[in-house]
Formats: C-alpha cells, structure tokens, sequence
C-alpha cells in the first residue's frame, strides 16, 4: 500500500492510503512541517493533536472531569464525531460544530493531556484517524502516529528541538501552553507515551526552517522510494 514514487516533486500514487508520519513533542515544528509538506505533495494535513484538543473543548462543554471516565466514554458514545476537508486540511467537528477558534482556549491547554491518558479516549480517536487513510493520502502529525497509529508505514520522522527554542516558538505564535510540563506529562503516562518510533529517521529543527525541515523530509522520501 505505501509504496509509490516520487517524481517531479510530486509523490504520485495509485490509490489512497499512503500516509507520512511527523512526531515530536510540543513546539517541535510538527504541525507547520507537516502542512507546508502536505501541500507539497498534494496530501491532507492531519494534526491528532487538533483531534485532542476538540474533544477536550468537548468536554468542557459538557462540565466533565477527566477522572469521570464512563461519563466521558458514555458521552463518546453518543457524539456525532466528524471530519471536514476545508483547504487540504482535516478538520474535526462535534455534532457539526468546529471547534477551531478554541482549540488552544486555557481551559483545553490544562485539560488535553489528561484527557488524552484516557484509554477510551485514545481507542475513540485511533480509529477516526485510521480511518481518514481509507480515503486520502496523509501528512499526519502528533505523538504517537508512527509508533501506534499507523506503524506500518515506512515514511516516519521525528522532530525535536531544544526546550529554550520550543518556548521561543510557543511564545512568538501568542499561546501559552507549559511546554517543560506537557513534555513530563506526554513521555510518562502509562498509555502510548511520546517516543522515537522503530525506524523514523530524527531532525533537529532548533537551528532550522520550516522550509528546509521540509526538504530534508522530502529528500528522505525520494530516497527510500528508490529503493521499495
């Protein structure tokens, strides 16, 4: 299924199902890489991380508590979950509501990593992110994508960067969010902790562009096509 050529630069495929994977903690450059590479390549931008977030504006819309578990899953049960495709990228709504403006609200910053611990929580979102492969080519980002999402495949990265820098960029995109605290929190919980994949090749982007992050990606690509 993933294998495809590069051509052009453009990474030309038969069918859907062709996904790329960018992990990395917090401020890493993930989501910016991965939608200047989804258009590069005329994929769909992904960011779990967006997924998260909805369902924990959710949640707080519905007054619930992370530690109210079978509240949460009997909720999920009964939430009209869907994505849009608006511009190349995947959107989530909530009963038809995007939630986009408040993904990065307090409120979702203090709650997305507990919620995310939840394991009906992270069983609910595996499968709508899997699902999203059935029908598209994928540029999908987050923290756990290439070692539990979609595992399989052979184009998965990982972005890192220094703590100083990660700040530095949380700070400049006007949102506050506890970088040092979301790291701990992320590399530790006993559910599909943030690592290195098996087999994802690892950027430091501390000293580098968006645009050159990109190309290195892009380039590993065409190499290992050459060779499928």
């Amino acid at each position: 299924m993933y294998q495809k050529a590069v051509n052009n630069h453009e990474l030309l495929s038969q069918s859907n199902g062709c996904v790329i994977t960018i992990d990395g903690p917090a401020a890493s450059g993930k989501s910016t890489v991965a939608r200047h590479l989804a258009k590069k390549l005329g994929f769909i931008f992904v960011s779990s991380g967006y997924y998260y977030r909805a369902l924990a504006w959710g949640v707080l819309q519905k007054k619930l508590e992370p530690s109210q578990e079978n509240k949460i899953a009997s909720w999920l049960q009964t939430l009209d979950f869907q994505t849009t495709i608006i511009e190349g990228e995947a959107r989530p709504l909530l009963n038809r509501i995007d939630p986009k403006e408040h993904l990065f609200d307090p409120g979702v910053n203090a709650l997305v990593s507990p919620l995310a611990t939840l394991p009906e929580v992270r069983k609910f979102l595996l499968t709508k992110l899997r699902n999203l492969s059935l029908d598209h080519n994928l540029v999908m980002e987050g923290r756990d994508i290439g070692s539990v999402v979609f595992p399989d495949t052979p184009f998965k990265f990982y972005l890192d960067a220094s703590l100083e820098e990660r700040m530095r960029r949380r700070h400049q995109e006007g949102e506050i969010d506890a970088i040092a605290e979301r790291d701990r929190s992320d590399s530790s919980r006993a559910v599909a902790p943030l690592l290195i994949p098996d087999g994802a090749r690892v950027i430091d982007t501390t000293h580098l562009s968006i645009g050159e992050v990109a190309e290195h990606i892009f380039q590993c690509i065409q190499e290992k096509t050459q060779v499928m």
